[in-house]
């Protein structure tokens, strides 16, 4: 047998075992500081940013969307009806044929526009960013609950 086997294995370990600890020995790239966690006052701030656009400012961004659309001036627009609703599931009153959604209550916006005899729907959930609906997938927003008695 050749004796020479073993020397030059333990040889290669050696070395690979060098190179790896050299390699560790290396400057590390210093780790950032850990977050520190959000201040009261920055969680209502970030909160805030986050929350849905009032009404008047959903209104606002369907009659522009629709403006834009049909390349008419905005004040050619009426408000037919504009409310807060609670859509039934995450389709938001506007499903789309072979898709699937969420099963729970959804907060959001219904918004009815009219350009002369034309109605256009706009519907919108939490974050208050309206969108057109086709009047042929456009469903009425559930009732909010009202509590059994």
């Amino acid at each position: 047998m050749n004796k020479s086997f073993p020397r030059l294995s333990i040889g290669l370990s050696l070395a690979v075992t060098l190179m790896i600890l050299t390699a560790c020995e290396s400057d590390p790239v210093p780790a950032e500081p850990p977050a520190e966690p959000a201040t009261e006052m920055e969680e209502a701030v970030n909160t805030d940013e986050q929350a849905a656009l009032p009404l008047q400012a959903a209104i606002a961004a369907a009659r522009a969307d629709l403006a834009g659309r049909l390349e008419i001036d905005d004040a050619d627009i009426e408000v037919d009806q504009a409310r807060e609703v609670t859509w039934p599931d995450g389709a938001l009153g506007c499903p789309e044929p072979d898709m699937m959604y969420t099963q729970a209550l959804v907060p959001g916006y219904y918004i009815r526009l009219r350009v002369g005899k034309d109605s256009h729907a706009y519907h919108a959930g939490r974050d208050g960013q309206p969108f057109p609906c086709p009047g042929e997938r456009s469903q009425p927003p559930a009732e909010d609950a009202q509590p059994r008695q």
